[in-house]
């Protein structure tokens, strides 16, 4: 074997010494003195090992010596941690990888140093161990091993391989990777995966997913419940489009690709006309959140997901309130008698115009945006009287209506207005106005200089 090595170095030398030109077996036969059928074994054991390049010329091979990369460079960029043994389990070489990933101190020198006598991490191992020594002998051994290192609590997949080396030196070489960041992202995923699959089927909306066709994909059993389906399979046979009223809607939002929220009606019975065998009959409103799929690498989606729950109660909970609103409204605006509606401030204290129907506007002579807004006794302060206030508070407390006898909102000018106080359900209080200037002059008792009091022993009269 040294005469080998002796003479493959010889050969290198030369080719180095006419690396221009290149040299024939002939040539290289002449040169080192041997005879031409050892120069012809040693350039082809040579161009085998990749140390020399061959090139014919006719009859001719003309061999050169190989321009190889620098392979500790080379090495020291690998990511992977790695470190060759030689044939005694010395270290032959090692890069950067390996001493940033065992935490070597960066200045200490481990060539030439048994890899056993270090007290390395994961080197440590008797399951590493025994693999190294299995390669060592030519014995069966384990292309790779994953183990936690106890010290550090990290993951590492460590691998094996016999080498040889240039000069025809069986050696090792071991690499580690270290898999805890990946194995990390691993569990995030599958817990996200978890986390997602149970708000999928347990969310109360339901959730369909589907593509650009309309082919559903996937549904929540929420959504079979909310259709009146029982399977899956049952939802699947049909297609998207065919679960809304109004056609081109969710094909309009698939060409847009943006999401939006919309509502949506659902007719059972042509469903069921189109062989979908819901259980429910009439038609539902759904609110729907509709959203594009994106994918991980860009471009146009290619799947499409709504979220949705039936509002059919809630809608028509707001229809009916929406009549019960515009009955009220008509009532309030057209009433003979005037009305007028006070928000309390300061806990009873002080009292705000918040709204007043068109008869009250004429009694009042008065516009609603003249005076809604402000208070009752900055407008008139003649009503801001002790035994008035507290009428009014008292209401507010005990949600017993009053009646106030007859009173003029600005003492000596104006009609007489006769007014019931009560409180209403939200808080506010309300007033209904009668002009009762008329039937006051008719009977005389404005000529008398207490008009509440003449005005209540008419009341005791009748």
């Amino acid at each position: 074997m040294h005469e080998y090595r002796e003479q493959f170095g010889r050969i290198t030398a030369l080719l180095d010494a006419h690396s221009a030109t290149g040299l024939t077996v002939t040539a290289v036969a002449r040169e080192l003195g041997i005879t031409r059928i050892s120069a012809a074994k040693y350039l082809e054991l040579l161009a085998s090992s990749g140390d020399v390049s061959m090139e014919r010329f006719g009859q001719k091979k003309l061999y050169r010596r190989t321009r190889r990369l620098p392979l500790p460079e080379v090495i020291d960029r690998l990511p992977n941690a790695l470190v060759i043994l030689d044939a005694d389990l010395e270290i032959s070489m090692v890069n950067a990888s390996f001493v940033a990933t065992l935490g070597i101190h960066p200045g200490r020198n481990l060539v030439g140093a048994p890899l056993f006598d270090l007290d390395l991490p994961v080197f440590s191992e008797p399951s590493v161990r025994r693999n190294i020594e299995r390669v060592r002998r030519s014995e069966t051994y384990l292309d790779e091993i994953q183990l936690i290192d106890e010290q550090t609590n990290r993951i590492y997949l460590v691998d094996f391989a016999p080498i040889v080396s240039p000069a025809g030196r069986p050696g090792i070489m071991v690499s580690l990777r270290d898999l805890t960041p990946l194995k990390k992202a691993e569990t995030a995923l599958r817990n996200s995966e978890r986390k997602f699959a149970t708000l999928f089927e347990t969310v109360p909306s339901g959730i369909v997913i589907f593509d650009a066709d309309g082919t559903i994909l996937n549904a929540n059993r929420a959504s079979l419940r909310l259709f009146g389906l029982r399977t899956f399979e049952q939802l699947s046979a049909s297609s998207i489009f065919s679960l809304a009223c109004s056609p081109g809607t969710l094909e309009g939002l698939i060409a847009k690709g943006i999401a939006a929220e919309l509502e949506l009606a659902c007719d059972f019975d042509r469903m069921k006309q189109e062989q979908i065998p819901s259980t429910k009959a009439g038609v539902a409103y759904f609110d729907v959140v509709f959203t594009p799929l994106r994918r991980d690498g860009g471009g146009p989606p290619g799947e499409f997901a709504i979220l949705f729950k039936d509002i059919t109660r809630d809608r028509r909970e707001r229809k009916d309130l929406t009549f019960r609103e515009t009955r009220y409204r008509s009532f309030f605006e057209n009433a003979a008698n005037g009305m007028i509606v006070y928000e309390t401030i300061r806990e009873g204290d002080d009292f705000v115009f918040k709204d007043l129907n068109r008869a009250a506007e004429e009694i009042l002579a008065v516009t609603k945006d003249e005076i809604v807004g402000r208070s009752v006794y900055e407008i008139y302060p003649d009503l801001a009287d002790r035994e008035l206030r507290e009428r009014g508070a008292a209401v507010l407390r005990s949600d017993t209506p009053v009646f106030l006898p007859p009173l003029q909102y600005r003492k000596g000018s104006g009609p007489w207005v006769w007014h019931y106080l009560f409180r209403l359900p939200s808080g506010e209080l309300a007033s209904f106005m009668i002009d009762v200037s008329d039937e006051l002059r008719n009977s005389g008792a404005l000529a008398t200089s207490s008009e509440a009091e003449r005005w209540e022993e008419m009341e005791h009269q009748r």
